[in-house]
């Protein structure tokens, strides 16, 4: 429900690094506030995913989520992320 908008200005004359360029090192142009199409769905999804049920299988664990058709499959947390113990 909130309205968006953005600006910019190149902070310098010339093409330089102090600004947003292109990959071929052209500066981006300065512009004034422009509307922006906030497509944030009302209300956005603001809770986290909790795990529901946990199983193993020989050596495999899985961990089951509540809302996992939410979950990002691209950005997974590394390995190194869970401890494993078994025995205390």
């Amino acid at each position: 429900g909130q309205t968006v908008t953005v600006a910019y200005a190149d902070p310098t004359t010339g093409n330089d690094a102090n600004a947003i360029q292109d990959i071929a090192g052209n500066d981006v142009a300065s512009f004034a506030a422009t509307a922006v199409t906030n497509n944030t769905p009302a209300p956005a999804d603001t809770t986290p995913p909790v795990i529901e049920t946990t199983t193993v299988n020989g050596n495999q664990l899985t961990l089951t989520y509540t809302d996992a058709s939410n979950l990002d499959v691209v950005n997974t947390a590394a390995a190194s992320a869970y401890v494993v113990s078994s025995a205390g």
